[in-house]
């Protein structure tokens, strides 16, 4: 069932479980507040996607924000991985929050692991970046005003074939989200639409640079192509505030004790 999620709670109130050097705790302080990402894939890990979650690495050190290995050394987004049955019956992904739909790219093929494996849309690109091309599973945008340092013309090419970027609020934290690996033809938004956190926006695929079934979510913190990991934890981003809105992100409601407080394992 999919998830509802209800606009920010006044910062001076939300109380959520975070980490502090050297334990997890609850605590009621700025580094500490809810961010505003919702889990972006319609399942559980463990039910409908894979137990295994790929972390992002942006330390470089191959270690996730909790110490357990990363996705690999230098990945920089999550992967939300399913099997393949679970693609084909058609996994919905979802607006981690609300915004304005920036690019999309659809119609490469989405079995890229398995039986498209040789098709020319799954191979690596040849020649160089250039804007509004596409080049075996490499897509890019068009020119446009999109410089990290807001000067000048900038584009930006994605290895995940199918692929939806959203543009949000920055002042929430997040700047923009990447949907990357998406199911061939079930992308159900267009650029300059307004999505709702939770929204569908399209299935989970096989798309592009990839090894199996998987959403691969990026977040932009401040500008383009500035990742941010939404986690936290000794291993990872121990400064700022957690961008997910629950912890763990993918539940409905969460563990909520007496005035929101969130529960910890023994302390029910």
């Amino acid at each position: 069932m999919r998830a509802s999620y209800p606009s920010r709670t006044p910062a001076t109130v939300r109380l959520l479980l975070c980490w502090l050097p050297g334990l997890w705790g609850l605590c009621l302080a700025t580094s500490c507040l809810a961010g505003p990402l919702a889990w972006p894939v319609d399942c559980v890990p463990g039910g409908d996607c894979l137990a295994s979650i790929g972390y992002p690495d942006l330390v470089g050190n191959g270690q996730a924000y909790d110490c357990s290995p990363a996705g690999y050394p230098g990945h920089v987004g999550t992967d939300i991985r399913v099997t393949q049955a679970t693609m084909d019956t058609g996994l919905d992904v979802l607006a981690a929050e609300e915004g304005t739909v920036l690019w999309v790219f659809d119609g490469w093929k989405d079995h890229c692991s398995t039986t498209d494996a040789n098709d020319a849309q799954c191979q690596a690109p040849t020649g160089p970046d250039e804007p509004n091309t596409s080049s075996g599973y490499r897509r890019c945008t068009a020119l446009g005003p999109y410089c990290k340092d807001g000067i000048g013309q900038c584009f930006w090419c994605f290895y995940g074939g199918n692929v939806v970027v959203i543009k949000h609020d920055a002042s929430l934290g997040v700047f923009a989200t990447g949907y990357q690996h998406l199911k061939t033809n079930s992308i159900v938004v267009v650029p300059g639409q307004v999505v709702k956190k939770g929204q569908k926006i399209a299935q989970v695929g096989d798309a592009g640079n990839s090894t199996g079934p998987h959403l691969h979510f990026d977040v932009w913190e401040k500008t383009y192509a500035d990742p941010i990991d939404p986690w936290m934890g000794p291993c990872g981003r121990t400064t700022g505030s957690v961008l997910w809105a629950r912890l763990p992100p993918w539940s409905v409601a969460g563990p909520l004790g007496p005035a929101g407080l969130l529960l910890l394992p023994g302390n029910e």
